[in-house]
């Protein structure tokens, strides 16, 4: 009993270490020294705040069903991965779709269209065959 108590305790304190560490790496990945000045934004607005950034990224991960790894490696700024300008050639391709086609209807339409529309939950998005005969069945 007393050996499965340290194990227990000594588990519990290995997790809240590597939980601080986390803490402090997800802080240097986004943000320079500066306040809310975030290294290598080439399509979201150089002065996006980190909460917006979040939750723009926590939106991304669910709309393709991915983690952060997906589309960064470990140094966010860097442009390693492909995945990261195709990501941001979507947000633009859905910024201009929402700008050309959407705003002009009406406030209520001007984000109509988002990651979620076409790729629900998948890295590649769903064509209108699949949709089709989804909604048949």
């Amino acid at each position: 009993m007393k050996n499965n108590f340290i194990y227990l305790f000594s588990f519990l304190i290995i997790g809240f270490v590597l939980m601080s560490f986390s803490n402090i790496a997800e802080e240097d990945y986004y943000t320079t020294t500066d306040d809310n000045n975030f290294k290598n934004l080439k399509i979201l607005p150089k002065d996006i705040s980190k909460d917006s950034l979040m939750s723009l990224m926590k939106g991304y991960n669910q709309a393709l069903g991915v983690k952060c790894n997906h589309c960064h490696t470990m140094d966010k700024s860097s442009d390693d991965k492909h995945e990261k300008e195709i990501a941001r050639h979507m947000i633009k391709l859905t910024n201009e779709l929402n700008a050309k086609e959407f705003a002009p209807i009406g406030d209520q339409y001007k984000n109509a269209i988002e990651c979620a529309t076409c790729h629900r939950g998948s890295t590649k998005p769903m064509n209108d065959t699949k949709l089709f005969m989804e909604d048949k069945k």
